[in-house]
């Protein structure tokens, strides 16, 4: 798997990312990941986990930098710091993020395990951001 991945990243760089999203047609990263014996949503999960966002749009999968860290990596940023420089931050990423994926960020939250979402908004609460 980590080949194909590599591939696919390589393939994105060589069209301008991460400074540009790059559009790779879906139907055709999903036959070349089964010619592979791969299963493409883990291949995309994986490079989730490597910083690399995705949107599918009809027949396109359209890829680009995360603008913000994963949510399991969020309690661990927030550790130990102000809450004013925690929303300073927080309104700077989203400033730099484009409406897509901030419905991405939203979308994200509200399809999280109600526990997890719950753990995340207490958090914040307890450090007087939400």
């Amino acid at each position: 798997m980590e080949e194909f991945i590599n591939t696919i990243i390589k393939n994105l760089e060589s069209n301008g990312f991460p400074h540009k999203r790059v559009a790779l047609p879906l139907e055709k990263m999903y036959e070349i990941a089964d010619q592979k014996e791969l299963n493409f949503n883990k291949v995309l999960e994986e490079l989730s986990q490597k910083g690399i966002s995705h949107t599918k749009q009809g027949d396109r999968i359209i890829f680009s930098q995360e603008t913000m860290p994963n949510f399991e990596h969020l309690a661990e940023m927030m550790n130990g710091k102000d809450p004013d420089e925690l929303m300073k931050m927080a309104q700077e990423m989203m400033a730099k993020m484009s409406p897509e994926q901030q419905e991405e960020i939203k979308n994200r939250v509200m399809n999280m395990d109600p526990k997890e979402r719950e753990s995340l908004m207490n958090k914040a609460k307890d450090m007087g951001i939400a």
